[in-house]
């Protein structure tokens, strides 16, 4: 299942990776909730996880304006199990 469009209204601006002060909600990128944010928008933790999963996969698109190592980072802080890779 994938994040819907109330959920994804309920996250405050700390749950996305790329969301400046000045963008408009429409512009946020890269939800990663926290546990406790995800909660609150009334997503699983099983979903949360395939949220930050899909972050780092659309991170990774050349065609994307994010980076691969800041969405890593902000994915390894909320969902250390699959964070960075090891290499």
């Amino acid at each position: 299942m994938s994040l819907t469009a109330a959920q994804r209204r309920k996250l405050p601006r700390s749950a996305f990776v790329y969301a400046p002060k000045s963008a408009p909600r429409s512009s946020w990128r890269y939800p990663v909730p926290t546990a406790a944010q995800a909660r609150r928008a009334g997503i699983s933790e099983a979903n949360r996880l395939r949220i930050a999963r899909s972050a780092m996969s659309y991170a990774g698109r050349r065609s994307t304006s994010g980076t691969t190592a800041r969405v890593g980072a902000v994915v390894h802080r909320r969902a250390p199990s699959i964070g960075r890779r090891r290499r």
